[in-house]
């Protein structure tokens, strides 16, 4: 007697292999940008890497400067399983989540550097992550203001974008060279500390402004 396959069973099975096909060529582009440099990799050393086809990354993410996006995509993802378990919220929330990517992009510098480098000229031409990499700060941002950690009149999306832009800059930074590790982790606190604080009610400033004082302080460096 043949089995049939329900529509969505075959659905499933290949969203789970595209899936698996799409971790195969991250890990495989990774794997080679760690041996090699990011501009001696072809698009065909990573499919054979892979084991698939060329076409078939072209069809799935797209062409190389997509697939470091996707890389990059892997490590939001990773980032964001760590803060699913997190009891941490509001400000301790947006700490919390720029000190774990921090940590993350630090931990495998060798990859992250040459490809983070990068992304600044890639969204430029108009390849984009499919995401909103600033949502973990706005959701934070959220919270911060029903705990009456920030004004009632600032606009907590404004605040959370505000503290994104300030993590990019920290980010390129660092991909570029131009800070250390240690430099890199501290403004990641200091940019979301710095706009905070501004935003700050009376009672929360009095808590945070000596920890932002702190990162800002000689002695930190």
């Amino acid at each position: 007697m043949k089995m049939e396959l329900k529509p969505s069973s075959v659905g499933s099975l290949r969203e789970r292999g595209k899936a698996r096909r799409y971790a195969d060529i991250v890990a495989a582009a990774s794997g080679l940008w760690r041996e090699h440099r990011f501009e001696s990799v072809s698009l065909n050393q990573i499919a054979a890497a892979a084991e698939v086809a060329p076409q078939t990354i072209y069809n799935l993410i797209g062409g190389l400067d997509a697939v470091g996006l996707a890389v990059i995509n892997v490590a939001l993802n990773r980032v964001e399983a760590v803060l699913a378990q997190t009891t941490a919220t509001g400000v301790d929330l947006a700490l919390e989540a720029a000190r774990v990517s921090a940590q993350l992009y630090i931990d495998d510098a060798g990859l992250y550097r040459q490809v983070l480098v990068r992304i600044p000229r890639v969204l430029f031409d108009g390849t984009h992550i499919g995401r909103d990499a600033a949502d973990p700060a706005v959701r934070a941002m959220v919270q911060a203001q029903a705990a009456g950690q920030i004004a009632p009149a600032v606009d907590p999306d404004r605040l959370g974008r505000a503290i994104y832009s300030n993590y990019l800059g920290a980010i390129y930074d660092w991909a570029c060279g131009d800070a250390s590790d240690a430099d890199f982790l501290r403004m990641s606190e200091i940019g979301v500390l710095a706009p905070v604080v501004a935003c700050a009610t009376p009672a929360s400033h009095a808590v945070l402004s000596p920890r932002l004082v702190a990162l800002l302080s000689p002695a930190a460096g």
